[in-house]
């Protein structure tokens, strides 16, 4: 007669604690799940990190570098003068002023053709010259951007200040896009709008 199996002494004691085995297990278990659940999304956060590029700050633009060709110009058949509403500030609880920051974006929104800024100025709410942004003409290329920014703390312009926008093209050229985008905070609160330009003469240098 065969003599009777013996078994190692700690095949014998998890046979009997088979519970903790069963515990071990599915410790080990989560402990993997929840390493790789970390790990990928540390890969994500690295990735996004690598991926996104923080914007620059404002910078004034380098006018030369749109300096436009003065022979360009004379053959330019189509002119306007363009109106854009802007606000230094407005009014709020009861007549109190808020301030706000105002860009002016110019936009060329032809595919092909360049358009041609010829004047940029800047009025108060009476009507008066507060400052001129060009010395001579610039260009823009095909879907270019131009900006100029207004600071929160110059309130020369007033709540009826605007920009006179003069442009120049070729007779087919689209009509740039222009408009001004005002931005303000008042404690935890803020606000943002945008104007559009409006044509109020044609021909014109």
């Amino acid at each position: 007669m065969q003599g009777k199996q013996e078994y190692p002494d700690w095949f014998l004691w998890l046979w009997e604690k088979w519970y903790v085995l069963f515990l071990l297990l599915g410790a080990l278990t989560l402990i993997f799940i929840g390493s790789a659940v970390y790990l990928d999304n540390r890969f994500s956060q690295v990735q996004n990190q690598l991926e996104y590029v923080p914007p620059r700050s404002y910078q004034p633009p380098d006018l030369k570098k749109y300096q436009a060709d003065k022979a360009d110009l004379e053959k330019l058949t189509r002119r306007q003068s363009l109106y854009v509403p802007c606000y230094s500030h407005i009014y709020y609880h009861g007549g109190a002023p808020l301030l706000l920051e105002t860009t002016l974006s110019i936009r060329n929104i032809d595919r092909e053709q360049p358009v041609f800024i010829t004047a940029i100025n800047y009025h108060d709410t009476d009507g008066k010259l507060v400052k001129t942004y060009l010395d001579q003409p610039v260009s823009l290329t095909p879907f270019q951007t131009l900006e100029f920014l207004v600071e929160e703390k110059d309130s020369t312009g007033g709540s009826g200040a605007n920009f006179l926008v003069s442009w120049a093209g070729d007779e087919s050229v689209n009509q740039p896009q222009v408009e001004t985008v005002m931005i303000g905070t008042s404690g935890p609160r803020a606000i943002a709008f945008s104007r559009s330009a409006t044509v109020i003469s044609t021909g014109e240098n």
